[in-house]
């Protein structure tokens, strides 16, 4: 089992595929299988050397239940970790949700490391004080509690279902308390290629056409009829902006 061990905390990756690497971080509650569930390994592996991370916290990596261990810090430094495992120089992230919001910490401090990022659902805001309890609320309830968050936003798989079962609740709580700051002013120096996709009917959609405006080098797509976690599940309406992007960043990288 391919593990690594970031300051005594072990996160769980896989590799899949060949070609340039491309590293998939998934959202809050999620796991390595969301990826595979939806079908995005599956119609990029033949084309890219996928590293799919289980961040700390979630799927197999381990959940400590201390605020302090998730600090922007330790979950950068996880990323860095799984790269420096299988000897990747570079590679572009794509991450969705909570994952997409690590994308601006990476830009921010390991730049030299990422070719590129795709970030959809999320832009670079800070916590929402109201969000983040009533969000802890729903967790001290149990699982079943963040299953009806996600049945929320519309109608989840078995699997999905039995993935969200198994999660630690505490492991969440602590994740929510983590201190997660506004990077908003920080964009401007973020110069690696940006791809920004966000549901029109996302809560977060207005943060992420900002985001759009305030990166040096972005490109926004904006899904019509789309909630938050639509633009997940809706492969057939992602997957081609993702497949468009890669290849001309990759592109011009080359040139």
């Amino acid at each position: 089992m391919p593990v690594v061990n970031n300051d005594g905390i072990k996160i769980y990756y896989e590799v899949e595929g060949a070609g340039p690497p491309v590293i998939l971080h998934h959202g809050f509650a999620g796991s390595i299988e969301d990826w595979r569930e939806f079908g995005y390994v599956e119609h990029l592996k033949n084309d890219y050397q996928l590293i799919l991370i289980d961040a700390r916290g979630h799927g197999k990596s381990d959940k400590p239940h201390d605020p302090q261990a998730y600090t922007i810090e330790n979950r950068v430094n996880d990323v860095i970790t799984v790269l420096d495992d299988i000897k990747v120089d570079t590679a572009h992230f794509f991450g969705y949700s909570y994952g997409g919001r690590l994308a601006f910490e990476l830009a921010l401090n390991t730049p030299k490391r990422m070719e590129s990022f795709i970030v959809s659902g999320i832009g670079a805001r800070g916590q929402d004080p109201d969000f983040l309890q009533n969000r802890i609320k729903n967790l001290e309830t149990g699982p079943l509690g963040l299953v009806k968050t996600f049945e929320q936003f519309g109608e989840i798989s078995h699997k999905m279902r039995e993935r969200l079962l198994q999660n630690d609740c505490e492991a969440l709580i602590a994740i929510l308390k983590t201190p997660w700051p506004y990077r908003g002013d920080d964009l401007q120096y973020m110069k690696e290629p940006f791809l920004l996709l966000g549901g029109e009917f996302d809560p977060g959609f207005t943060t992420i056409e900002d985001a759009s405006e305030r990166l040096p080098d972005s490109t926004f797509i904006p899904l019509p009829g789309l909630n938050h976690m639509q633009t997940a599940i809706q492969i057939d309406k992602v997957l081609p902006h993702i497949k468009e992007f890669l290849t001309r960043v990759s592109k011009k990288q080359a040139r």
